[in-house]
């Protein structure tokens, strides 16, 4: 790289920043207006999920699996068991899948929550902030307790 390509990378990463900063604040809008229609007072993963119609146990899992994992691997590396560290990141893996899985059914299952299908299941997935300010806003878009 010359100069002039590494002047320009600090310039390059700032406009990505913000264009994440704002997608992430059209996220937090939009499951704001959802989690009202819901009833649900906080902004988690838990409440995501419990708003899914996930059980309390799952969305436990899914909601502090990962930070627990992440706290005993830095616990670990610090005090050099490598033995350990391994285990624990194996740890972690397991729970980042299995929150993964959590996420890709929760999407689904909150479309069908909203009383729409598969399709919009699979827009949740790939365009969730999109979808999360759809269904908060929607006048149509009625969240279902039991469906």
């Amino acid at each position: 790289m010359n100069d002039a390509e590494m002047n320009a990378l600090p310039g390059a990463f700032v406009v990505i920043w913000i264009f994440g900063a704002i997608i992430a604040i059209i996220q937090v809008i939009g499951v704001w207006k959802m989690y009202k229609k819901a009833g649900i007072p906080l902004l988690n993963i838990y409440d995501w999920l419990r708003m899914s119609g996930f059980s309390t146990g799952w969305s436990l899992v899914g909601s502090i699996g990962t930070l627990v994992g992440t706290i005993l691997v830095g616990a670990m590396s610090i005090q050099n068991h490598n033995d350990l560290t391994a285990a624990s990141v194996v740890f972690v893996v397991i729970i980042g899948v299995l929150t993964a899985i959590l996420q890709i059914m929760s999407c689904f299952k909150i479309a069908k929550r909203f009383g729409r299908g598969v399709g919009v299941g699979f827009l949740f997935l790939l365009f969730a902030p999109i979808m999360c300010m759809i269904a908060g806003f929607g006048k149509t878009w009625i969240y279902q307790k039991h469906y």
